[in-house]
């Protein structure tokens, strides 16, 4: 069974929203309160009649309902059509007696939907309502019911739903709720209806021999031994009831630590781990929120590891915040979130065979970035950021605007990544000594998209920062002994200081600057740079980077 589109009416941050997924993995991306989790909820919700873990019944809320459409009927005139209701639609596909038309797009399909509604059985009430409420604040969800039917129109209870899904949310997860209700998941996630049978007649034997211990058996003998409390026989004895929740009172155990008093990244894990190992097969659907919270990056590593290996056919739904995970498991396997909900399934293949081998990157700050810049190196980085402090007071980021270090897979797989996504990107990048070959035909390829911007010194001789620095700042001696005052560490100033000629000086700056230790000499000059009050001046092509006004 696998989920191929979700539509959803009314729910939380949507007000009317679709979304399609892939067959295997949909990793969900977007940045805070951009909906992510709404999406697993309302999955959740369709698929599971629960909300956060619990039963959705017991969950309604005016929380849930979307606040425009709130707002809208509060700003109405109450009628009894007006009352805003939740509509989560999930089409399916793999169980042919879920098919039908009972759908907003009135499509012959398989599906479930979960509509939260007015209940016209309560129309008096809601007329009582309108006439002795003054003004009304909230929307009347007491007189509300909650529908959960497939598209055939057949009522869709826990016994015949047909698709088994898991949402483990790390977040939820605590000594007390984690006992009980994950305990419960894990249980019947990964064991078989054999062996949860086997548990649970074994379980009520043991209780019964409770009953026997010759302790217990002493204190019954004395339990209103005067029959002051009843003439009936009193006593202590186990509840073997089979619909006692015979899961809640078992616990698992790791090195003999209960469950529930574990780390909670190594609780997350072994949920992950069991859901995917599922001996039943029963899981269909498995929703994974955020699975890097309360990992170190080696248990991060291992664990995507595992999911990568042994997702056996599920469907994963997973949100994340982390660059490894999103590299790793595929990064055209991506759903975007912002103002249009993208699927990233047009990275070639190559960039994506890359950065599951090298997943290290910050692809998701490209992804994210609505103003990237992309740099070659930290020493890039920290200038930009110097000239964007001095022109405006604060650093770019705090105006939205994402310097990216390319580092060691260059240019062109971030720009594969961001080219699909019609996001705009600002490349700040050396000629190398030739801006004919490495800039103007080097770009040529990006000639069609107007949202990929290339800035590079157009002077071979300025064929990367340092040297533009360099000659920006030779006018004159003093100019440029400004320059190597801020530059240079106090040792390396001495030694330039004997210099008299200025055609001199730039030659010591440039070999300085060429040496082994050139890059972190270039780091370390980049530093003094940023933390320097000095005025020195800035080439135009790293000015021009920073302009998002022109």
């Amino acid at each position: 069974m696998k989920i191929k589109r979700l539509k959803i009416k009314n729910f939380k941050c949507f007000e009317n929203k679709e979304f399609e997924f892939n067959d295997d993995i949909n990793i969900i991306v977007g940045d805070n309160e951009s909906g992510k989790t709404t999406i697993l909820e309302a999955l959740e919700a369709g698929l599971n009649f629960q909300y956060r873990g619990k039963p959705l019944s017991m969950q309604l809320s005016t929380e849930l309902f979307n606040k425009s459409c709130v707002e809208k009927y509060l700003n109405s005139k109450k009628s009894q059509d007006e009352l805003p209701e939740i509509l989560i639609e999930v089409f399916l596909d793999g169980n042919p007696s879920l098919k039908g038309s009972n759908n907003s797009k009135k499509e012959d399909t398989e599906g479930i939907f979960i509509r939260i509604c007015f209940d016209p059985e309560l129309s008096d009430s809601y007329k009582d309502f309108l006439e002795s409420t003054e003004k009304i604040t909230t929307v009347p969800i007491e007189l509300y019911k909650i529908e959960w039917f497939s598209f055939a129109w057949n009522k869709i209870t826990h016994h015949n739903k047909r698709i088994s899904c898991i949402f483990i949310d790390p977040t939820r997860i605590h000594p007390v709720f984690g006992r009980v209700k994950y305990i419960n998941n894990i249980i019947n996630t990964a064991l078989d209806k054999k062996s949860r049978s086997k548990l649970n007649l074994n379980y009520r034997q043991l209780k019964a021999r409770f009953d026997e211990e010759k302790d217990v058996v002493s204190i019954n003998d004395n339990l209103d031994i005067e029959n002051e409390i009843t003439d009936k026989s009193l006593k202590i004895i186990a509840d073997i009831d089979t619909a006692t929740s015979w899961e809640s009172n078992l616990n698992l155990s790791v090195d003999e630590v209960p469950f529930s008093q574990i780390g909670k990244g190594e609780q997350n894990q072994i949920q992950i781990k069991l859901a995917l190992q599922n001996k039943a097969k029963d899981v269909d659907i498995l929703m994974i929120e955020e699975p890097e919270n309360h990992l170190s990056h080696i248990n991060l590593v291992k664990l995507i590891n595992y999911i990568e290996k042994n997702n056996s056919g599920k469907q994963i739904f997973l949100s994340t915040h982390s660059s490894y995970v999103l590299n790793k498991l595929s990064i055209d396997k991506l759903c975007l979130i912002s103002n249009d909900y993208i699927r990233l399934r047009d990275v070639d293949k190559k960039t994506v065979n890359t950065l599951r081998r090298l997943p290290g990157y910050d692809t998701l700050r490209v992804v994210l970035s609505q103003k990237p810049i992309l740099v070659e190196g930290p020493s890039d980085e920290l200038i930009l950021k110097k000239i964007y402090k001095d022109k405006f007071g604060c650093l770019p980021e705090e105006h939205g605007i994402d310097i990216i270090v390319v580092r060691g897979i260059g240019f062109k797989s971030y720009i594969n990544i961001v080219e699909p996504l019609s996001h705009s990107i600002r490349i700040v990048k050396d000629n190398d000594g030739n801006y004919e070959k490495n800039i103007k035909k080097w770009i040529e390829e990006y000639k069609g998209s107007d949202s990929i911007l290339c800035f590079s010194p157009e002077e071979n001789k300025m064929h990367s920062l340092e040297p533009s620095l360099v000659f920006c700042n030779s006018k004159n001696n003093s100019e440029i002994d400004g320059l190597a005052k801020v530059m240079l560490s106090k040792s390396t100033y001495k030694k330039y200081e004997k210099i008299e000629s200025l055609e001199d000086k730039q030659g010591f700056l440039l070999d300085w600057f060429q040496t082994e230790s050139s890059g972190k000499k270039k780091v370390d000059s980049a530093i003094r740079i940023f933390e320097s009050d000095k005025k020195i001046n800035f080439p135009e092509y790293l000015t021009n980077a920073i302009d998002f006004e022109s």
